[in-house]
């Protein structure tokens, strides 16, 4: 995102950087007729009798206008390409997310799953699964409590385990101790040849040394005071009560009271929201863009590529009406914090100036008495702390009103933040800080002459340049210097570790997990820089350059983090939807400028004080009018695309295949949605029930599938028995007729089976024509019982050569020696007998199979069916871990001490992810 924008900037001011050189800008001011000595504050100071250089200014406007245009629509256009090839790709159109859709605001008649089915059969490639969002009452509630009351005792148990351990370092300290003074007292009574007294205090200090080694996990948790707390909300005050038993009682009760409200769900009652997994990415695509439902605003709100861990869950029950208003009242306090933070921010800007206050304001006078160190300290250092201080807040309250905005996506969340954030840069950043900057110095000429204002401040805007200059250089060289740095990073990993220590999950979230990159935060700063330097590209074109230069350092450094340090989960993937926001903001600068220009314009006066630029403003009037227009059709034109996937990129694949297989006739064209296709898609990967049935019918059918899957499993097993025995036969008759020259007890069962596979094998690895059936056995099964290849029908007479060293059997039979194959306990070989079937041959329908597959509850909310986590302690060189695990074991909640430890400094390591969740990579691996 910051790479690509930051080349927008380096394009469009290169030519307004070159126009600057351009003789239209007088060195003289008006105000005060001395010579500028710096050309870095060059700015717009025509003479009244050369006012003819404003058509300069014109046409360096027009020029820069339509250039950046079309940038941003050149822009525009590949990024939409590259976000369908990236939505279409392999990587993404996998993830069972690229084919699920959430619908919000479901119809009163939409109860169950069968309900929604019956309104979704137009969907193309029919619906996979189906999950709806059903009332859970209490059940977040007590499911947070209860999270948040597992990390609280896993945090006591490690801090009792790291007290444990610096008691024990502080005993081994005295035992060392005591061990040299016993050696010093043995030494100086076998010298003096006393050995009475003297020796009998040795020998007792080095029993008791003895006695403390072997009572060493006794007296390291004796000398531990447990950690303790405090019941209620207000600081210091309650119930100190001992932590480790507290969280024990009230995880336990926690726990039976959500089995409880578990086992009471009502499962016919539905919560407005329902979750959609479609057999094809296009009927996903579909789905979200066609109007369901004939009541007003049911079933309107769709979202595609939605993962369940994207969800905010307490946003998805709303209905349209409520959706709508909280959409209003967000925007509302959003203009609302815009005006009341302008209290705050001329506080700190008076702050900055009071020196000069305190002798004009007589109640602060006192501060004109001050000596200068404290004045220094009021007047240059706590203005940039309480401005930082706002700034810092200001995110956590932006987020708090997208939240509230009743978005259902924290990805989404994230892309509403940066919206508000740039907005509100855009007033407080810039806005007021220009106004504030012409009103200051016009505020003397003003008071004494209020008709002139307008004049005045059309004469003194351009001022505020010099600001911009400043913070366009510091953007650039601190904000890349910062970037690169973390910092902030840094200070609160030292810091956390050496002041409070680090949980296991702490410690794996610091090791294993890579940080990621909040653009809701990062990019509106970014897009504010821009802005500035189109503003002013035209009243003081110096800023171009040094823009450049921002820009130039900034891509360095973010594209440095985004290589190599910073991660995108699949779960907040946009699909690059911060970009054309970026690119929509610059025409906020383009529109700043257009408006100060045709301001300036308008205003100037020649040598008779008759306006004379009226004819520039005009023109200026209609380049606004001329970007204005282009704003609003590249919205319309890419905007439609640029949310949603065409279909004809769905279909172009499939289409393409299609073609392949009619060889060449063109002129058939593919019905994608026929009823053969349809229903072959449907038998092949739909895995849902199509008819309504009620739960009698369905806990019968699942019971009479399961004992249809036993007897087949133990007719199974009898046949792969009988293939074995019928095997070995075999392998004895080939050493009785001296085909083999090994016994048959001196073999492994592979070699016994190569034995016999090659009688019938020739030396390319096919069949002799002689003996088509010789064999056709069935395959050696598991000791589970199952077949390890299915039988295929016709392909054993196709005469394709039988190859077992690139089959998949073949490598997972080698996988199994290995130990990786739990499927295959015993030493019994996976192979493949039937000839002419190669099991890595590929399917060649139109549709590829998807590799990632949802869990049953991988919508339903976490706290319908997540267990309680598991209470991760470090293992510990002295075995009191194991003593915790038991304890919090007998007290019925589960704990582990696997995979993580800590050294005797009360350091936490891990060596994977927690026992609780999916460990794919590492260590381990």
């Amino acid at each position: 995102m910051s790479p690509s924008n930051a080349k927008i900037i380096f394009i469009s001011n290169t030519p307004c950087f070159a126009a600057e050189n351009v003789p239209r800008n007088s060195r003289e001011d008006p105000g005060n007729g001395s010579s500028r000595s710096s050309q870095v504050q060059q700015r717009i100071y025509i003479p009244t009798d050369m006012q003819i250089r404003y058509v300069a200014h014109i046409i360096i406007a027009y020029i820069l206008t339509f250039f950046v245009i079309w940038v941003i629509r050149r822009e525009l256009a590949t990024f939409v390409k590259l976000r369908h090839q990236f939505l279409i790709s392999r990587s993404h159109s996998k993830l069972a997310q690229a084919r699920t859709v959430l619908i919000t605001n479901l119809p009163d008649s939409v109860q169950t799953e069968q309900d929604l089915l019956k309104m979704l059969t137009f969907v193309p490639g029919g619906v996979k699964k189906v999950w709806i969002y059903r009332q859970t009452g209490e059940l977040p509630d007590l499911f947070n409590e209860r999270n948040k009351i597992c990390k609280k005792l896993e945090k006591a148990e490690c801090q009792l385990l790291r007290d444990a351990l610096k008691a024990k370092r502080d005993e081994d300290q005295a035992r060392r101790d005591a061990e040299r003074q016993a050696k010093k007292l043995a030494a100086k009574a076998a010298k003096e040849r006393k050995g009475s007294e003297e020796t009998a205090a040795a020998e007792q200090i080095q029993i008791d040394v003895e006695k403390n080694e072997r009572n060493r996990v006794s007296l390291a948790f004796g000398k531990v005071v447990r950690p303790t707390h405090r019941l209620g909300r207000i600081p210091f005050h309650g119930q100190r009560v001992d932590t480790i038993t507290w969280c024990q009682e009230e995880i336990a009760r926690l726990t039976e009271q959500i089995d409880r409200s578990r086992k009471s769900l009502d499962r016919d009652q539905s919560h407005g929201a329902a979750f959609v997994e479609c057999n094809l990415q296009l009927g996903a695509n579909i789905l979200a863009q066609v109007i369901v439902s004939d009541e007003p605003l049911r079933m309107y709100d769709k979202w595609t590529d939605v993962a369940p861990d994207d969800i905010v869950w307490r946003n998805i029950d709303d209905s349209g009406y409520e959706t709508r208003a909280r959409y209003v009242t967000s925007w509302l306090a959003m203009i609302g914090l815009i005006v009341l933070w302008t209290f705050p921010v001329a506080f700190v800007g008076l702050l900055s100036n009071v020196s000069s206050l305190c002798v004009k304001v007589h109640w602060l006078a006192w501060i004109c008495r001050l000596p200068n160190i404290p004045q220094g300290i009021i007047q240059g250092i706590l203005p940039p702390v309480f401005l930082a201080i706002l700034f810092l807040i200001l995110p956590w309250i932006l987020k708090g009103l997208a939240w509230y905005e009743n978005i259902p996506r924290w990805s989404l969340i994230s892309l509403s933040v940066y919206k508000r954030y740039y907005i509100f840069l855009i007033f407080h950043g810039f806005l007021v800080v220009t106004l504030s900057s012409g009103l200051t110095a016009s505020i003397p000429k003003i008071l004494s002459n209020p008709g002139s204002v307008i004049e005045e401040l059309s004469m003194r805007l351009p001022d505020a340049s010099t600001f911009f200059l400043t913070y366009t250089v510091t953007t650039g060289l601190a904000g890349a210097a910062s970037a690169l740095l973390q910092i902030a990073g840094i200070a609160l990993y030292f810091l956390h570790r050496w002041l409070f220590g680090d949980t296991p999950r702490q410690a794996y979230q610091k090791t294993y997990v890579m940080p990621t990159a909040d653009f809701g935060v990062i990019l509106p700063r970014i897009s504010l820089v821009a802005t500035i330097a189109l503003a002013y590209s035209v009243i003081a074109p110096v800023i171009n350059g040094l823009a450049f230069l921002a820009f130039f350092l900034l891509w360095v450094a973010w594209k440095y983090l985004f290589t190599w340090v910073f991660d995108q989960p699949d779960a907040g993937e946009t699909g690059g939807l911060y970009y054309p926001l970026a690119l929509g903001n610059l025409f906020m600068g383009l529109y700043i400028e257009q408006i100060c220009l045709a301001g300036l314009f308008f205003l100037a006066t020649d040598a008779q004080g008759r306006r004379s630029s009226i004819p520039q403003g005009a023109l200026m009037v209609v380049l606004f009018a001329i970007t204005l227009a282009a704003h609003v059709l590249l919205l319309k034109s890419y905007g439609p695309i640029t949310r949603n996937l065409p279909t004809v990129l769905s279909t172009k694949k499939i289409q393409d295949r299609w073609e392949r297989k009619q060889r060449g006739q063109h002129e058939i064209l593919p019905d994608l949605f026929n009823r053969e296709r349809v229903s072959k898609l449907v038998r092949r990967k739909l895995k849902i029930e199509t008819k309504p049935v009620d739960a009698a019918a369905i806990i019968a059918e699942e019971k009479r599938k399961e004992a249809d899957k036993m007897e087949e499993k133990e007719q199974k097993t009898k046949e792969n028995l009988h293939d074995l025995e019928m095997l070995k036969a075999v392998v004895n008759s080939s050493y009785i007729n001296g085909i083999s020259d090994t016994p048959p007890a001196e073999k492994t069962q592979e070699q016994a089976v190569s034995s016999s596979i090659d009688r019938n094998i020739g030396p390319s690895g096919s069949i002799p024509a002689s003996q088509p059936d010789a064999s056709v056995q069935r395959p050696v099964g598991s000791a589970a019982g199952e077949a390890v290849v299915k039988d295929h029908g016709d392909a054993a007479g196709s005469g394709v050569p039988l190859s077992r060293g690139n089959t998949k059997d073949s490598d997972a039979s080698k996988g199994s020696k290995k130990g990786k194959s739990p499927a295959r306990a015993d030493n019994t070989p996976a192979m493949t007998l039937r000839p002419g079937f190669d099991s890595q041959t590929k399917d060649n329908s139109d549709d590829e199979e998807d590799d990632d597959d949802l869990e049953d509850n991988a919508f339903d909310h976490p706290s319908t069916y997540k267990p309680a986590p598991i209470i991760w302690i470090p293992k510990d060189d002295l075995g009191l871990s194991v003593l915790l695990v038991e304890e919090l074991t007998k007290a019925g909640v589960s704990a582990s001490d696997a995979w993580a430890f800590i050294n005797k400094d009360g350091d936490v390591d891990v060596s994977r992810g927690p026992p609780d969740e999916e460990w794919t990579g590492g260590h381990d691996l």
